[in-house]
């Protein structure tokens, strides 16, 4: 399909943008994330989304970096508006070391960043993607597999030139999924899961499509690079003009992801309100079309899927969320042979965003949740899936889901539950029985929190320090970094306060300690728990007796809205 929006324009005008719309995200360094305190832990984080974005966080700080380089003085020749410092002047000035620059075998840990090496042997000069395989890809020549471009990542080939074990191999079904949450789905976070659980899916963090664009290797590494045992994995891709997505998402592919997901529900005013994209998008379905058929093109592969809400301040009909599901589904290919269920795949928050009136935290609980809506979607698209997210807080509510359990009358089947912030605020809770809760497997990967942590603190000797040292002395990533993934771990138990404090007292003592590791800290703070909180093994006994009832907010629903007549409701579209 063809870019035909107003917003597409030639690649070349995009190496123009403004420097102060790109200050910041040129220059914040992805792992040198926010300090936080172990003592103060929350239960509800309160920067994260469950839409992939941070209220204001991150993107809060962009006004500030746009104001001092508008400020900087100018010097000698007209600089490039689209330049990037070097890796050295972004991460570590003045007295700062790089690391080795570790990929791939990261001291015994996969990443997939070897497939990214395998690449440059096989075919040196691959990165990056010319221009001239987007300018044919707007002028029609790349839509649906055309032969005018030269892009390599159109499909399956390019696997071809990766050794056998590097080949992303199938996926699970999508039946839970911890959903993309701003600075707390980094691939710590995620590989902490992935002991957990081995088939839960995994989002990332949302990577706005400039971010990418305008990044180099190695250091694309810091905002693509994860641990290969993290598959099932998705990038979620934050952007609205089509050619970018395309290009950001062709620099993602050769990384192998399972799943590229485009933000279509994140209610942040730094997003959807002067970003134009995240929930904003749902008022322009056409212009989502656009995006994911320009982003399959180039996606390597990889199944390209929407995470969205139900509607959108004014446009909140059922009639308008069919418009939207239908417009967009009809530019989105089959999954192919990366997944078991081949359909092209909504992921739905079942709230409606208001995007003038409340704030990000407010828009996850504020308006009501209508899971009939989405069940009622499973029912008139019956050849596309339909995750659930919003509401759904445990491993055991999420396998009655699958089950069906709470379908009502009518209602379509969903593929499966996607939770947020649920999993970050108790992990152990919701992640340490669903490989057998939700998979049916026969035993989870960890019989107790001892065993994770011990399996965890291997994967943080090896990454602790792997992109060097900071000017100020800390090394990247740091341990406090690495540990910021347990500070739930033991959400709910005897003494969880007081070791978070002490977890906290000697990050303060070692922050610089050349010696530091996370070993170390679990050593000397672990013996304020108990054996039995250590020891205890994850979940309830499944399933429970009678078979387990639906989850709690689904054992009452409102009656389904009626089915809407395929393409009638993009016919009243139009007559508006």
């Amino acid at each position: 399909m063809p870019c035909t929006s107003a917003k597409t324009k030639n690649l070349s005008a995009k190496s123009t943008i403004l420097l102060s719309d790109l200050s910041f995200f040129l220059t914040f360094p992805r792992l040198l994330l926010p300090s936080f305190s172990f003592s103060s832990s929350s239960s509800s984080p309160v920067a994260a989304d469950e839409d992939g974005c941070s209220g204001t966080a991150k993107l809060a700080a962009a006004d500030a970096a746009a104001a001092a380089a508008a400020a900087a003085p100018v010097s000698g020749a007209k600089k490039d508006p689209g330049a990037k410092s070097s890796l050295e002047q972004t991460y570590y000035q003045h007295g700062g070391t790089r690391g080795p620059d570790l990929r791939g075998d990261v001291n015994g840990i996969p990443w997939a960043s070897a497939r990214i090496l395998a690449l440059d042997a096989a075919q040196p000069g691959w990165f990056p993607p010319q221009p001239n395989s987007w300018a044919s890809y707007s002028s029609g020549g790349a839509g649906g597999g055309g032969g005018g471009s030269n892009n390599m990542f159109a499909g399956t080939e390019w696997q071809r030139l990766l050794p056998p074990a590097l080949v992303p191999g199938p996926s699970p079904p999508q039946l839970l999924s911890v959903a993309p949450m701003m600075e707390y789905t980094t691939a710590h976070f995620r590989y902490l899961c992935r002991l957990l659980s081995s088939r839960t899916w995994l989002y990332t963090e949302m990577e706005v499509d400039r971010t990418l664009v305008h990044t180099e290797h190695p250091r694309l590494d810091r905002f693509l690079d994860f641990p290969t045992q993290t598959h099932p994995s998705a990038l979620q891709l934050g952007g609205s003009d089509p050619e970018l997505l395309a290009l950001a998402t062709a620099i993602a592919a050769p990384y192998g992801y399972d799943e590229i997901n485009l933000n279509c529900g994140c209610p942040s005013p730094k997003v959807a309100g002067k970003g134009a994209f995240g929930a904003a998008l749902m008022l322009e379905p056409s212009l989502v079309a656009e995006c994911v058929a320009a982003m399959a093109e180039n996606s390597g592969g990889a199944p390209v899927t929407v995470k969205c809400r139900i509607g959108v301040d004014d446009v909140d009909s059922y009639s308008d969320l069919c418009r939207f599901v239908e417009t967009v589904a009809a530019a989105m290919p089959p999954a192919g042979v990366w997944s078991g269920d081949c359909r092209p795949l909504f992921a739905i928050h079942a709230r409606k965003a208001l995007l003038k009136g409340l704030s990000p935290a407010e828009n996850r609980t504020v308006p009501p949740l209508r899971y009939e809506w989405v069940y009622a979607l499973a029912r008139d698209f019956p050849e596309l899936g339909f995750v659930l997210n919003g509401g759904v807080t445990t491993a055991e509510e999420a396998a009655a889901v699958v089950r069906g359990a709470g379908v009502p009358q009518g209602g379509g089947r969903l593929v499966g539950t996607m939770i947020g912030r649920a999993v970050h605020a108790n992990p152990w809770g919701v992640l340490g029985n669903a490989d057998v809760a939700v998979f049916g497997a026969e035993s989870n990967p960890c019989k107790s929190r001892r065993e994770l942590l011990e399996k965890y603190a291997v994967y943080c000797q090896a990454t602790h320090g792997r992109y060097g040292v900071t000017k100020d002395g800390y090394t990247v990533p740091s341990v406090r970094h690495l540990m910021h993934p347990l500070q739930n771990l033991f959400q709910g138990q005897h003494n969880a306060k007081v070791w978070r404090r002490e977890v906290d007292e000697v990050l303060k003592q070692d922050a610089k300690k050349p010696g530091a590791s996370v070993a170390d800290v679990l050593e000397r703070t672990l013996g304020v728990l108990s054996d039995e909180v250590l020891d205890a093994p994850p979940g309830p006994d499944w399933p429970p007796a009678g078979g387990g009832a639906a989850p709690e907010p689904l054992k009452v629903l409102p009656a389904m809205p009626a089915a809407v007549v395929r393409g009638a409701s993009r016919a009243a579209a139009t007559a508006r």
